[in-house]
């Protein structure tokens, strides 16, 4: 049986994207903007971006954004469903139309297949992000703000790779740890981007280590933290936080969630300090899932 510190390196390892997963999501998404180029729309430019960009994806490879870059701009003129649905409609014949649909700022393409369980993954699911290019940053469909939002994903890259810089590389991983709790109890914080914003400023100063310890840190100082206002740290577009707008009741559970893993962590440290090895890396194999694993 492993240690608690030796479970948590395979743990990070596990989090890792593997080549054969990076290729097949340049090979998906090259395949889409082939379907996407022959197309009515005029793309200017397709690439991979989001948390797969920023090197804080978690597995299974669930979301993948691929933001596809456009020339027609007659489209700002418009409701921002309508160049979703344009997107949607060259995509469902090809992949399904159970599986292909309009989300808030993406239209999403599942490939049906479930890998919860399966440590070399694979693409899950990919969000295809229509974009126009607007001075230095871009122009994306909000279908809920019924607008079209700056964002720079490249801000948001730099910012990450920064703060996993300052904390010794130990950022991003920590990062992926979080997000992987977050999957596996449902999504209490709903947009996954929003633990990285809060990130940047919960997991910052000196590494301490080791990551329990850090962990239990992030999720106590985030139960407080998630009630405050996040601004989109490129200063853009809105509020990451802006779900929990008009929503106590998701902010309550996402407070209560986080009560539960701040708990959790203290109680399996008080285990492996007790030398109950087994029980504590049963108990962080309960808040992290399948990839957290015990031999």
């Amino acid at each position: 049986m492993m240690n608690v510190s030796e479970a948590f390196e395979k743990f990070r390892g596990n989090l890792e994207i593997t080549p054969t997963e990076s290729a097949q999501a340049s090979n998906r998404q090259q395949r889409m903007r082939e379907q996407l180029d022959h197309s009515t729309l005029d793309v200017a430019d397709t690439f991979l971006t989001g948390a797969y960009r920023r090197a804080t994806k978690t597995k299974p490879l669930a979301d993948v954004d691929i933001m596809v870059v456009l020339n027609d701009r007659a489209y700002l003129d418009k409701h921002p469903h309508e160049i979703l649905e344009a997107v949607r409609a060259i995509l469902a014949p090809i992949y399904g139309e159970d599986r292909v649909c309009c989300d808030r700022r993406a239209v999403r393409v599942d490939f049906g297949v479930k890998l919860v369980d399966d440590l070399t993954g694979g693409v899950v699911s990919f969000d295809v992000v229509p974009a126009f290019i607007e001075d230095d940053h871009y122009l994306i469909p909000d279908d809920v703000l019924a607008e079209w939002i700056p964002t720079n994903p490249k801000i948001h890259a730099d910012l990450a790779t920064q703060a996993n810089k300052d904390f010794a590389e130990q950022w991003k991983p920590l990062v992926k740890m979080v997000k992987t709790w977050n999957r596996e109890h449902g999504h209490p914080i709903e947009a996954s981007f929003l633990i990285e914003v809060m990130a940047l400023e919960l997991i910052k100063g000196d590494w301490i280590g080791p990551y329990p310890r850090e962990l239990r840190q992030f999720f106590a100082t985030a139960v407080n933290a998630v009630t405050e206002r996040w601004p989109d740290p490129a200063h853009l577009g809105p509020d990451v936080s802006d779900m929990f707008v008009g929503q106590p009741e998701k902010l309550q559970a996402a407070q209560t969630a986080l009560r539960a893993a701040e708990a959790a962590c203290t109680e399996a440290l008080l285990l492996e300090r007790a030398g109950r090895t087994g029980d504590a890396l049963a108990k962080w194999q309960l808040l992290f899932g399948p990839l957290f694993t015990k031999s």
